[in-house]
């Protein structure tokens, strides 16, 4: 239990800080996309990858804002953007679905395609005065990959072309710092296209939004910052007052540590040992709230120390309660009758004592009640 619970209290987190953006991502949103469909899109993409929800919120909202402007949806199985934790810095690498969208809408270009070609494939390609490419894949058994090729063509009925051998593929893969993760594990066919298309691109007339994407993906491969590149320090991305984000803050930490509350736990036991926590720590149960939300690893140490503290409470009442047995004549029934004395007590006649009470009474010799 306690190795899910910062893991439900971090994303609980993340979705506050994008619905608290909802706003700026509508006004950057292009009209083919909803707000609601990309703070869907985003999380489902931050919670199917665990190592994001270890990153900056301020990286991840960044990220996601600007898939926004670029139009481009951050889900691995469309393709068209990925979210990728380097350390605890989330990046934004473009797919190769999102270069065809972001080269569609540039209006320069009628059509944008490419393919990975396989040694059983039949494949022709000569450059010259005369250039010629001719693929026909192998219906079955294709074999192995042997490179990629982009074709692209213009509103005014040219085309272009581009090839790349497998092996130079691979030494664009070996410069990324993603080499051995992300989408160059999972999709590498996706990726030997995007990357033959962006090689091409460089010689298109395409989109602002297009080079800017190219720009982003070439500082993830090399692992230089994005910051610049990225919507971090926009104006329009977060104008609230300083003291409503505050408390906006504050509204969703709390909302996420009572998401992270034990489903089976007993609510005034959990009352009790936040208030506990709170006096021995010289703060109130919401402090203690917003802090351990804040900060997964105390959250998880919580959680971890109650079922412990829960055990101490019984033993402390069981303690209590024997005790003040001990102390004060009991009802009959309250304990097994062989504990109790043969008969009431002269002094209380309508409760019969426990043995061990008349034992620790000045007046049990001649005590009437035991002969």
């Amino acid at each position: 239990m306690s190795k899910n619970l910062p893991v439900a209290s971090r994303a609980a987190n993340i979705r506050g800080l994008l619905e608290k953006s909802r706003k700026q991502l509508e006004m950057a949103l292009p009209k083919h996309l909803t707000a609601d469909r990309m703070l869907r899109v985003a999380m489902t993409s931050i919670q199917k990858t665990p190592k994001l929800m270890e990153c900056t919120p301020q990286s991840l909202l960044a990220c996601v804002m600007t898939c926004a402007q670029l139009g481009l949806e951050p889900d691995q199985f469309l393709g068209q953007a990925y979210l990728v934790p380097y350390g605890k810095i989330c990046t934004l690498i473009p797919g190769y679905r999102g270069y065809i969208a972001l080269a569609r809408r540039s209006g320069e270009l009628q059509t944008l395609s490419a393919q990975v070609v396989y040694s059983n494939d039949e494949f022709t390609l000569q450059y010259g005065v005369d250039d010629i490419l001719v693929h026909k894949p192998a219906l079955n058994g294709r074999g192995d990959p042997i490179g990629a090729y982009c074709v692209f063509k213009y509103k005014d009925g040219a085309y272009s072309f581009d090839w790349m051998s497998k092996d130079d593929i691979e030494k664009i893969r070996k410069r990324s710092q993603a080499a051995n993760n992300g989408p160059w594990v999972t999709d590498w066919d996706e990726m030997a296209k995007k990357t033959v298309i962006k090689r091409h691109a460089k010689l298109a007339p395409l989109s602002v939004e297009f080079q800017r994407a190219v720009a982003l993906e070439e500082r993830a491969m090399s692992g230089e910052t994005q910051d610049d590149l990225l919507t971090m320090d926009d104006p329009n991305v977060i104008d609230a007052d300083p003291a409503d984000a505050a408390a906006t803050d504050h509204a969703t930490l709390i909302a996420a540590f009572d998401v992270s509350i034990p489903k089976d736990a007993d609510p005034e036991m959990i009352e009790a040992f936040l208030v506990a926590v709170a006096s021995g720590n010289k703060k109130t149960v919401e402090q203690v709230k917003i802090e351990a939300a804040g900060n997964p690893a105390d959250l998880e140490s919580l959680w971890v120390l109650f079922p412990g503290w829960c055990k101490q409470q019984a033993a402390k009442n069981g303690k209590a309660t024997a005790k003040k047995n001990k102390e004060r004549p009991v009802a009959i029934g309250a304990k097994a009758p062989e504990e109790y004395a043969p008969g009431p007590c002269p002094d209380k006649p309508d409760m019969t004592p426990l043995k061990s009470y008349c034992d620790a009474c000045e007046k049990r010799p001649g005590c009437p009640t035991w002969g």
